[in-house]
């Protein structure tokens, strides 16, 4: 499964579709530093499409994440893009990895960049909505900046890169994800806080949409929950609201032991 794109002891918060056929997906993540991440410990959100097929997966993911070891120690809050492909089942960041295109479009970010500002606790909320969808044609997989409703192209994984197998996606999801060696304890997720403080207090995935087989955009209809350590970290209902859609609070504070 797409969470198999990272290692250690991870543990996870958000939701999933069950198996279907889909294009894409967008969501909005509200963004919160993350300082209290150790070397080879990691805090991240992100958006994840992925296609199984006769026992060969495939996946992308793009999101905001803390992991100083990518980033010579830094605990900044970064921007990142990721997949993973059946071929070799080798992970990778676009940062270490050749594969993912960068379209160099004025105002989009580029993969490694620190977003700002960023959200305070019961203070003022920063976001970003990302989109990941089928070019119908090119048949690439294309990565947008979406907020405003005028989308601005971040760049592509190109269908080579999976050995032209991804023809679609049956898996899509919204997670939050931690992992951090055995012997340590775990960062925090999201802002810190757990789920059921909500607005300004908790981090967030909210106006979410999967663009279906034929490329339009619709409302999730079937979602599973995938956190693992309820204990540790939350989430709340995966609810609408006519404001924000389709969405959902997560996180918790670190200290989590495996």
């Amino acid at each position: 499964m797409f969470l198999s794109f990272f290692c250690l002891w991870s543990k996870n918060a958000g939701y999933y579709t069950p198996s279907e056929m889909f294009e894409g997906t967008r969501a909005r993540i509200s963004l919160w530093g993350i300082p209290e991440v150790h070397y080879n410990s990691e805090s991240a959100v992100f958006i994840a499409v992925q296609n199984e097929n006769n026992g060969i997966s495939n996946s992308m993911v793009a999101g905001f994440h803390v992991q100083p070891r990518l980033y010579s120690g830094s605990t900044d809050l970064r921007f990142f893009v990721g997949w993973m492909t059946g071929n070799d089942g080798k992970a990778c960041y676009s940062i270490t990895c050749q594969g993912f295109v960068v379209s160099n479009v004025s105002g989009a970010p580029v993969p490694g960049a620190i977003p700002r500002p960023l959200s305070t606790y019961n203070g003022e909320d920063y976001f970003i909505t990302l989109s990941i969808k089928k070019d119908e044609k090119t048949l690439d997989w294309s990565l947008y900046q979406d907020d405003n409703g005028n989308p601005i192209l971040i760049g592509w994984w190109p269908k080579t890169l999976f050995d032209n197998t991804f023809d679609y996606a049956t898996i899509i999801a919204w997670v939050s994800n931690v992992f951090y060696p055995s012997n340590e304890r775990s960062p925090p997720m999201g802002s810190g806080h757990y789920a059921v403080e909500g607005a300004h207090k908790a981090a967030y995935i909210s106006h979410i949409k999967i663009f279906d087989q034929n490329g339009q955009a619709m409302d999730p209809y079937i979602v599973r929950d995938l956190a693992d350590r309820k204990d540790c970290f939350t989430t709340d209902d995966f609810k609408y609201s006519h404001h924000v859609g389709y969405h959902f609070y997560y996180g918790g504070p670190s200290g989590c032991q495996n």
